[in-house]
């Protein structure tokens, strides 16, 4: 059985400080009888709720893979995750809501199973799955909310080892990174937080996202990273 070890952060963008808004991102990682979950999703600047439909997306994902087999069907798993979201909002209308919604199943063997609707990036010591959904003004054109195709998802599995590396995050950070460079920085930051508490590690890692070397960079920016031990 593969032990993992895990570090998310999530940090408010500058832009939505100066404009008074909340942070729009929100990240999950947690033990599933079956493995691990992972989820990182980012709402939709322009929607008026996109905070909590980010937030209520993480929740989706945790609610039904923790009641599900590994080996559920794709487009099983993904009808149920968005009906459980659509759920859970109430009197919030979804297009009002609307977030990305990137997915990592790790399983207790080490196989994994990936999920991702919108912007943002997932990667591994395997294989990188970037998607830049964009149109001629820069915003997120799908997420939950918005698409109902399961054909908008991309959805991979691999198998992984021990030492690999499994990192998501949104696009305020993977459009700041020079292409190829995505895993080095994962890297980086496992070597950065060795030897520190978890605590610690956090305040580490959301002090280099509030100093983010990007000029006038403005986006929220969170990261979910796991090791496999």
């Amino acid at each position: 059985m593969v032990s993992i070890r895990h570090l998310s952060v999530s940090v408010i963008g500058p832009g939505h400080i100066l404009n008074g808004q909340p942070n729009q991102d929100s990240a999950l990682v947690k033990r599933v009888p079956s493995g691990w979950l992972a989820v990182v999703c980012d709402g939709m600047g322009s929607k008026p709720h996109s905070d909590v439909g980010s937030r209520l997306a993480c929740r989706a994902a945790f609610d039904v893979i923790k009641m599900v087999d590994f080996s559920i069907e794709s487009k099983v798993l993904i009808k149920r995750v968005y009906q459980k979201w659509l759920n859970s909002l109430g009197d919030i209308k979804a297009s009002d809501a609307v977030t990305t919604c990137l997915i990592v199943w790790v399983s207790d063997s080490g196989e994994l199973r990936t999920f991702q609707l919108g912007d943002g990036l997932i990667l591994t010591s395997q294989q990188t799955t970037e998607h830049s959904d964009t149109n001629d003004f820069g915003n997120i054109t799908t997420g939950l909310g918005k698409s109902k195709q399961f054909s908008d998802w991309q959805v991979t599995k691999q198998q992984l080892s021990v030492g690999d590396v499994i990192a998501l995050m949104t696009d305020g950070i993977s459009e700041d990174l020079h292409q190829g460079m995505e895993l080095d920085f994962a890297h980086s930051i496992i070597e950065s937080t060795k030897g520190k508490s978890i605590r610690q590690a956090k305040a580490w890692l959301k002090n280099e996202f509030r100093n983010w070397g990007t000029p006038n960079h403005t986006d929220d920016k969170t990261l979910a990273l796991l090791v496999l031990s």
